[in-house]
């Protein structure tokens, strides 16, 4: 039966229930308190002590226990969590994302760091918002503006949004669902950003033209220009070359293990350098521990992610640093000289090829062949001094001298 105000004072220790989930928790000093018990959104029984008798009378008791049945039934809000982010008072989504981010970040590359900072930035307009108060049309309105204009990069904020937000949950300063998932959310408000990357694409060049793409890299004395010939002799990403140490390099093998850190896709690559690539390395003077250090920079730092494609466009060819990769894949899956295989070919772009099964099972790798690729590759774009005097010498056959008898 429902409680009356009468009994509120005169009930003896222990739960007595109202209905609808609302209990009067009387203890034995004589302490009255309103508690509401539960199912919580993972299924545990729960009960939540909300209120003494004197700050709450049963009727207002009564209408705040209703409000959590909705938040429970429509949201799926646990009242705990709601009622710790009052206790908090919420912090706002730069302030908790600027404290959370260099954590999410460790172990990873210092370039990761720089570009979380660089996402938090794009989003000015949930700066201010309490991280509680975020809803999907905040998310919506912080993207729109670089959603079309920079797909690719406007997917990572959108992706960095969700985790922060999702780690705002976990400390209880945020309840609910994740206004920034996109299945089921945003997917259904935003076109979809591989679609608008596949409409742009990166601006690759014919391989006919990479011979003459390197011969004016070549006439470049900057170390920029240095940093784009051995990306394009080792179809690495602009990523992997701007931040190529020198501890990663072994001459002797002519091997460069690309860490984890620094790749796109995971674990450690190794690259087999073809003798073009070794000398340029070489020849590169020992200044620090990046192998191609910015000479615009103060301090010993790595090239800003567009100074490799800036240096290309100065050479005169409207190609991304990203296209030349392009570039190589065509050139080996059209060569009519060499017969190199798809498998082969993908795992010099560091690709994963197949289905888990198969990457499961091959864990080999083709260290030879892809070596005698990126050979082939170096030669026919930046022929070594060797080469070409093979490739220009005149051809010398055999004229035996005529018979007499004939």
């Amino acid at each position: 039966m429902p409680l009356n105000p009468n009994q509120i004072k005169s009930l003896q220790p222990g739960a007595h229930a109202d209905g609808g989930g609302l209990y009067l928790i009387v203890r034995d000093n004589g302490d009255r308190i309103w508690a509401y018990r539960f199912t919580a959104p993972d299924g545990d029984r729960a009960m939540m002590e909300f209120a003494k008798v004197g700050e709450m009378s049963l009727s207002d008791a009564r209408d705040q226990a209703r409000l959590y049945r909705l938040a429970l039934k429509k949201d799926g809000v646990d009242p705990r969590h709601k009622k710790q982010i009052a206790t908090k008072g919420g912090k706002t989504f730069k302030a908790f994302a600027e404290e959370h981010y260099p954590t999410l970040c460790k172990g990873l590359s210092p370039e990761e760091e720089k570009q979380w900072k660089r996402s938090i930035a794009d989003v000015p307009h949930l700066h201010e918002l309490r991280l509680h108060e975020i809803s999907t049309e905040d998310v919506l309105e912080a993207l729109k503006p670089i959603w079309t204009v920079k797909p690719v990069t406007a997917s990572r904020t959108r992706q960095r949004i969700e985790r922060v937000l999702e780690a705002a949950k976990v400390l209880k300063y945020r309840t609910g669902e994740n206004p920034a998932i996109w299945r089921g959310n945003l997917k259904h408000l935003l076109p979809s950003p591989r679609k608008l990357h596949r409409k742009q694409g990166h601006a690759s060049l014919p391989y006919a033209k990479a011979p003459a793409l390197m011969a004016e890299l070549h006439n470049d004395p900057g170390p920029v220009a240095r940093a784009v010939e051995v990306c394009i002799l080792t179809v690495a990403r602009s990523q992997e070359i701007r931040l190529m140490e020198w501890s990663e390099i072994d001459f002797d093998k002519k091997t460069w293990r690309v860490p984890p850190a620094k790749m796109k896709a995971k674990g450690a690559h190794l690259v087999p350098l073809s003798d073009q690539a070794t000398d340029i390395i070489k020849a590169m003077p020992r200044l620090g521990r990046y192998v191609f250090p910015s000479d615009h920079a103060v301090d010993h730092q790595p090239f800003r992610p567009n100074a490799l494609t800036a240096c290309i466009v100065r050479a005169g060819f409207d190609v991304t640093m990203h296209g030349m990769r392009t570039t190589f894949r065509n050139w080996g899956g059209e060569s009519t000289e060499h017969n190199f295989r798809r498998e082969v070919l993908e795992h010099c772009l560091a690709h994963r090829v197949g289905d888990a099964s198969e990457q499961s099972y091959w864990t080999g790798e083709m260290e030879d062949r892809r070596r005698k690729v990126l050979q082939a590759w170096a030669n026919y774009v930046k022929p070594s001094p060797t080469a070409i005097a093979r490739t220009s010498s005149p051809v010398i056959t055999h004229n035996p001298q005529p018979n007499e008898n004939t």
